[in-house]
């Protein structure tokens, strides 16, 4: 839907980007990024979802250390030992193993690795106009998400489309046309290391939306290491 509306509203003046490797790369992880943190919170807690998500400013300092050559700094390696740890007290439970990780948790990991590299990428490919980089997401998601209906079709749900469903859809579509371009233009300018960080508001916004509108609250071990994932990710942010 997002797509559709943006050829209207977003149209670019060609699609000669189309020919260009680093379009359909960005498109990759943009797809997985938006289709795994989907998949999270559908099968998760929000705020449990969206702290493990922003483990992305871990990611993030190895992969803009080789892919953007940014120095990296003692602070760094702190923030990110703060974070994991974090990481692990959020996911800790009695004979705790990788196995018996909930699926939405992997999830919500693989969402932040993939924002990760979508943050650093999206510095990288200066190649790529805002109005490209924002297709390319797009077109990313919707590949993704064909491809995820295929591979895990308990994942896949089609529901019917009344009225009503499809309002939703169209307002969705245009809350999501807004929220990419104004991403793609914030990325291209922040340095990527502190990206994510600025995103941290959305665990508060989640946390009082999840509390008020899904019934949702948080165990003690999951706010303990939230405050470690968003100390880490604050000290990354520090100059």
């Amino acid at each position: 839907m997002t797509l559709f509306l943006s050829l209207f509203i977003y149209r670019p003046k060609s699609f000669s980007s189309l020919k260009s490797v680093d379009f359909w790369i960005y498109a990759l992880f943009g797809g997985i990024t938006n289709i795994a943190y989907v998949l999270a919170v559908i099968n998760g807690e929000l705020v449990r979802v969206m702290l493990l998500f922003f483990l992305s400013p871990v990611w993030t300092i190895p992969l803009s250390f080789f892919l953007l050559n940014e120095k990296l700094y003692l602070k760094n390696l702190l923030a990110a030992l703060l974070a994991l740890f974090g990481a692990f007290v959020v996911l800790w439970q009695e004979n705790f193993s990788i196995l018996s990780v909930n699926i939405s948790d992997v999830y919500a990991i693989i969402g932040g690795l993939g924002f990760a590299f979508t943050n650093v990428l999206a510095r990288r490919f200066d190649d790529l106009s805002i109005k490209d980089k924002s297709y390319s997401i797009w077109v990313g998601v919707i590949i993704i998400a064909l491809l995820s209906s295929f591979i895990f079709p308990s994942e896949a749900a089609f529901p019917s489309f009344d009225l009503k469903a499809i309002s939703i859809l169209i307002i969705l579509g245009f809350i999501l046309l807004i929220v990419t371009m104004v991403m793609q233009i914030g990325l291209t300018l922040v340095e990527a290391v502190r990206a994510s960080p600025i995103f941290l508001f959305e665990i508060v916004v989640l946390g009082i939306s999840g509390y008020l509108l899904a019934n949702e609250s948080l165990q003690v071990k999951d706010f303990i290491g939230g405050l470690f994932i968003i100390l880490g990710v604050l000290i990354s942010t520090r100059k």
